[in-house]
């Protein structure tokens, strides 16, 4: 399913600041997040920057701010609610996939070579969390994201990827700026306990 104007109810607000409620159908969180999803050629959903988008999808429901609109191309960005499931790039080069919005990623060992996946973009209130899923002890790098973008961290002291490669080790972070995922959660193991475990590495 596509985006459905139809399925689209303007809630009563200011104008300026909109609420919107979405009936999304069997579409899910990924689908509808996706960028370009609520794009229309002839803007006539009248949506603009700032206005709420309460989507219930197919597995779950989220909050969405345009961002911005221009031309009939509508951005949107995470605002809360469930977070989407997300499916990482999985070809076996060691080069990179591409994580290409907030969300839910679970990360196993069905990629032959170790790889490096990039963080999109953060913006403040984005979502990310990775869980490590399976037994296999491929690394599996995340760089801070914006497409290998240098300016962008972790933290306030320049950490700029996370290493997970066992079981059970996962992260969570939250985006305070277009520069910054702030470390939320991060449970790995010490390269000290566990020779050539994972670590959060500092700096690029």
């Amino acid at each position: 399913m596509a985006f459905a104007v139809a399925n689209l109810h303007l809630q009563p607000g200011a104008v300026g600041d909109m609420h919107y409620i979405y009936d999304a159908g069997t579409d899910t969180m990924a689908t509808v997040i996706a960028a370009g999803y609520f794009n229309n050629t002839d803007d006539a959903t009248n949506l603009q920057a700032e206005d709420l988008i309460w989507c219930q999808c197919g597995d779950g429901n989220m909050f969405l701010r345009v961002s911005s609109v221009s031309s009939g191309s509508v951005t949107t960005q995470f605002a809360g609610g469930n977070l989407p499931i997300g499916t990482p790039g999985t070809g076996t080069a060691a080069e990179f996939g591409s994580m290409a919005t907030p969300g839910y990623y679970e990360i196993g060992s069905t990629i032959s070579t170790a790889s490096r996946y990039v963080l999109p973009t953060p913006y403040p209130g984005a979502e990310i969390t990775v869980f490590k899923v399976d037994s296999g002890t491929l690394a599996r790098e995340f760089d801070a994201g914006g497409s290998g973008a240098t300016g962008i961290t972790y933290d306030s002291v320049g950490n700029r990827r996370i290493i997970l490669q066992n079981e059970g080790e996962h992260f969570h972070v939250v985006g305070s700026s277009t520069t910054r995922w702030r470390i939320n959660s991060l449970v790995y193991h010490a390269s000290a306990v566990s020779e050539g475990g994972s670590v959060n590495l500092v700096g690029t």
